[in-house]
């Protein structure tokens, strides 16, 4: 790190994502610290992300606890997010128009296809999740709508930039809970079924959390990156 600025900087945002996951905790499915963690890494860059991250990751175990999965969970995924992320903020073109509509369009057949396909969960869920699919459907679906009139009417660039970083963090959230399907078994050595099982309970957690991300990283992402540039150019 070259300042001790930055060091604070650092040191003040893995607490601000620690108080946002402690306040939103008693929320089954909802969080922030996707929304706040992507506008940091977007305006501060890789180095300042992974700092964050692997900070973030390690010191939240003082309040949830150390358990080896999660723990392994919190630092692969968190600082390839920001690397990711810090990555695309960092870089001087834009992402090509077609990828945030491809994912959305991705997303929304993939919810539908399993709300179609009736998962293996408990009869007490299996309500409850097929709703919530198609409800990750139609959302997907509108912004994928949204996403093609903005390029069509070629409307501003922040909009875009929006949208397509909507996109990724949604496919991210994703991302996150499939990890965590593999590491979990792998740490408490479960059998084949029980980890399909955990597979497919995962489901529970994840749609809700996918629905939280994409709304709001779409409603945050730019007022969180106008304040962190203000901050950052006082550095």
């Amino acid at each position: 790190m070259r300042t001790a600025r930055e060091i604070a900087i650092c040191a003040l945002a893995a607490a601000l994502l620690i108080a946002v996951q402690i306040a939103l905790s008693f929320l089954p499915g909802v969080e922030l610290v996707t929304a706040v963690f992507l506008a940091f890494c977007y305006t501060f860059g890789r180095r300042s992300g992974v700092v964050t991250a692997t900070a973030f990751s390690l010191l939240r175990c003082f309040v949830f606890g150390f358990y080896p999965s999660v723990v392994a969970l919190y630092l692969i995924y968190y600082n390839l997010f920001a690397l990711l992320f810090g990555g695309l903020g960092e870089r001087n073109k834009p992402l090509p128009p077609w990828l945030a509509p491809a994912i959305l369009l991705l997303l929304a057949a993939a919810s539908a296809a399993l709300a179609c396909l009736r998962l293996p969960v408990s009869i007490l869920w299996q309500g409850k999740l097929s709703a919530l699919l198609w409800t990750m459907c139609a959302l997907f679906a509108a912004l994928f709508a949204l996403n093609c009139a903005l390029l069509w009417k070629n409307k501003r660039k922040d909009y875009r930039e929006t949208a397509e970083l909507t996109a990724l963090a949604a496919v991210c959230t994703v991302c996150f809970t499939l990890l965590d399907d593999v590491l979990t078994p792998l740490f408490y050595r479960l059998s084949a079924e029980a980890a399909l099982a955990w597979f497919y309970t995962s489901f529970t957690a994840m749609i809700p959390q996918t629905i939280c991300c994409v709304v709001s990283v779409s409603v945050l992402f730019l007022p969180l990156r106008k304040s962190m540039e203000f901050a950052a150019k006082k550095r």
